[in-house]
């Protein structure tokens, strides 16, 4: 849409009908909203089906000039979807339109524009705050990627280029990484299951690698196929990213541990900065584990590192342990699904590895049986930071394994907020519910299937709120707040859900609301040793206790004879105390003149 065209809409906006330029009153509603810059209308989806009134369903009798204009006048739209255009109208006079729109942020296109698609130009051109460009969910051919280069090639500001299940190919995506060269302002570049085949690969390390101070900080690579010579070539480019710092490589099976050592090689590079490295599901072994954990060594930065669904053992786990020595900002560590059953040394090294970084989360499921984790916890005792320990998929973990776990609940550093298993027992309940007396640290005890009875969940409960007295009720756990997870085998009693909805309501006050609920008649008789002392303590608690009422469902008048009755049995114990105290004076100085008497005599 030029300047001229561009001018006749504006000079007839006012009068115009919408519902003579529209097919639907739904459209003309929406056509409405974006004359008027509704504030709060701030996403439109263009779609073969309409959901909700954000949707935007184009057919004969919509005027695709006027809804170019008043999309290009919009100053509210921030997202906007393309999910499927009829193949009877034109479009270039719509996105003419959309070119003049400068409050885009966010470009989602779910369906292929074919020649259309280079009209979308001066929208990235003019558009200082397009900042995220999205093709998802059809397959790129190569014409369609020439559309794209040639749109990419505009000067714009985009920072998150996504190519997500478009099936590129080898080809394809080489006229697509051309135009990359030309966006060096581009911080998020996804190409997760995109097939970009080894000269895509050649043509996008080219295209990093001639850079001038890219800023790219996020490249996904994951599911490509990559092998060694493609993870070869793509490093030089890397090596070029001051940036990176998440770079996902995971899926790609046929690396092995001649492209690990190209990678080793941007690991130790001097600008590597990287902060996020993931390799899950790469069929690395214990030999590609070593070369890698020589870059790692190197790597003072990381933060995150995925090694999941891989093949390392023990002795991969202790090369890799002795390669993350010196990454002390290491924050999370997955380990799922390797070979780490029978690992003695690995898991105490690993243990040992947690009290000297920052590691916050721990992923171990599918990984470790009760001498793996015994080990682990004896290597662990003294952690301060770890937050999540995720235990899940491990059936060779019992109850003797959860019991070793006691020793780092009951540690005054303990800090774990988070504890994911898969299974869990009678004897297992027990285990870990005794381990968890006086924990004040651990929310969560999450699992997804369950063979707990009622005595697993009894133990349980007992945690939650001991009520064989008021001190063992006060001294309960009041920190978990989730037990359980899905599934009716998972869920816990009604009586735990009710201690646990309290814990998550108030930990501050969560024990008198259970001292409240399981002692309607309270022994004073503890407190006696104090004598009159504690009564003003005991009136203040009773009226502060007071504001509970809701929850124990008591009335006011209840209550109070619930504290007259407290105060007369405190004061009604002092005179007998009294009496019993006078006589046992009386008896002691009795004896006393009568051991004098007899020296005498």
């Amino acid at each position: 849409m030029d300047e001229q065209d561009y001018e006749y809409y504006e000079a007839r906006a006012k009068d115009v009908k919408l519902d003579d330029i529209t097919s639907s009153q739904q459209n003309a509603d929406i056509l409405e909203r974006l004359r008027d810059d509704d504030p709060d209308f701030t996403y439109i989806s263009i779609t073969d089906e309409t959901y909700d009134g954000s949707d935007l369903f184009l057919r004969e009798g919509d005027n695709l000039g006027w809804l170019g204009y008043f999309f290009g006048r919009s100053k509210q739209v921030k997202e906007l979807y393309i999910y499927d255009l009829p193949d009877n109208l034109k479009m270039d006079e719509f996105f003419g339109g959309l070119g003049h729109n400068r409050s885009i942020q966010q470009l989602y296109i779910y369906t292929d524009l074919g020649e259309s698609l280079q009209s979308l130009g001066p929208l990235l051109r003019n558009n200082g705050s397009l900042r995220d460009l999205t093709f998802s969910g059809f397959n790129i051919g190569l014409q369609c990627a020439r559309n794209i280069g040639s749109m990419l090639g505009q000067q714009c500001s985009l920072k998150c280029l996504n190519f997500e299940e478009t099936n590129l190919g080898d080809e394809t995506f080489v006229e697509i990484a051309t135009a990359l060269s030309k966006q060096p302002q581009i911080e998020e570049l996804n190409l997760s299951t995109s097939n970009i085949g080894r000269n895509g690969c050649v043509a996008l390390g080219n295209a990093l690698d001639g850079m001038r101070n890219p800023n790219l900080a996020t490249l996904d690579l994951g599911y490509n196929d990559i092998d060694d010579e493609d993870l070869h070539a793509l490093v030089a480019g890397l090596i070029n990213c001051h940036n990176l710092t998440s770079l996902y490589l995971h899926g790609n099976e046929l690396i092995t541990g001649v492209g690990l050592r190209s990678l080793s090689t941007l690991l130790q590079s001097d600008n590597c900065c990287l902060e996020h490295l993931d390799v899950e599901r790469t069929n690395m072994d214990n030999d590609g584990v070593v070369v890698l954990s020589a870059g790692l060594s190197r790597l003072p930065t990381l933060k995150k590192l995925d090694l999941a669904n891989n093949r390392i053992g023990d002795l991969g786990l202790q090369a890799l342990v002795g390669g993350l020595g010196s990454c002390n900002l290491l924050e999370e560590l997955y380990l799922s699904s390797n070979m780490f059953l029978g690992s003695i040394i690995g898991m105490r090294s690993l243990g040992t590895l947690l009290q000297r970084t920052n590691m916050q989360s721990l992923f171990l499921s599918d990984a470790v049986n009760d001498g793996g984790l015994q080990c682990l916890v004896d290597g662990m005792a003294n952690c301060c930071r770890l937050k999540t320990l995720a235990l899940s998929y491990n059936n060779s973990i019992t109850a003797v394994g959860l019991r070793s776990l006691s020793s780092l609940f009951r540690s005054e550093r303990c800090s774990l907020c988070n504890l994911l298993l898969l299974h869990l027992d009678d004897n297992g309940a027990v285990a870990l519910a005794d381990g968890l007396i006086g924990n004040k640290s651990l929310k969560t005890v999450e699992f997804s299937r369950s063979g707990i009875t009622e005595r697993g969940w009894s133990a349980f409960s007992k945690l939650l709120c001991d009520t064989s007295s008021v001190n063992n009720t006060y001294l309960s756990n009041h920190t978990l707040e989730k037990i359980g997870g899905y599934g009716v085998h998972a869920m816990p009693s009604d009586d735990i859900v009710e201690y646990l909805q309290l814990n998550r309501v108030s930990q501050k006050n969560a024990a008198i609301r259970k001292i409240l609920d399981s002692h309607p008649d309270i022994d004073f008789e503890p407190l006696f040793q104090w004598k009159l002392k504690f009564l003003p303590l005991v009136v203040t608690w009773l009226e502060n206790a007071k504001r509970y009422l809701d929850y124990v469902k008591e009335s006011n008048e209840v209550f109070q004879r619930r504290q007259v009755s407290a105060v007369y049995k405190f004061v009604r114990g002092m005179p007998l105390l009294t009496v019993d105290g006078y006589r046992g004076q009386k008896m002691t100085d009795t004896q006393s003149k009568k051991r004098k008497f007899d020296q005498t005599s």
